[in-house]
C-alpha cells in the first residue's frame, strides 16, 4: 500500500490528512503528540486549491464527514478506486 494520497478522481487535483480529534475538530499535526481528546484523521480538498473540482469545499471544510483512525486507514479509503470490466 502506497503512504500517499492518490489525485481526485474527479479533478485531479491534490487531497490532504488533516488532524483531528475524536469528534473531528481540526488540530495541526503537533497535535499527534499530545492527543488529549482522541485523535481521528480527516480529508481536506479545499475549493481553493481545486476551483473546478465538483466535490471541493471551502478551505476549512473537510471533505466528507468519516473520521479514521489512522492515516493508513484514511489513505486505503480515498486510494480505492472502483475498476471498471
Amino acid at each position: 500500500m502506497t503512504n500517499k494520497l492518490l489525485p481526485c478522481p474527479f479533478c485531479g487535483g491534490k487531497a490532504h490528512i488533516a488532524v483531528c480529534d475524536a469528534e473531528g475538530n481540526p488540530h495541526d499535526d503537533s497535535y499527534e503528540n499530545d492527543p488529549w481528546s482522541g485523535l481521528s484523521y480527516t480529508l481536506m480538498h479545499s475549493f481553493i486549491e481545486n476551483e473546478l473540482c465538483p466535490i471541493a469545499h471551502f478551505e476549512d471544510t473537510t471533505l466528507g464527514t468519516t473520521l479514521y483512525d489512522s492515516r493508513e486507514e484514511l489513505i486505503k479509503a480515498w486510494n480505492e478506486r472502483i475498476k471498471n470490466g
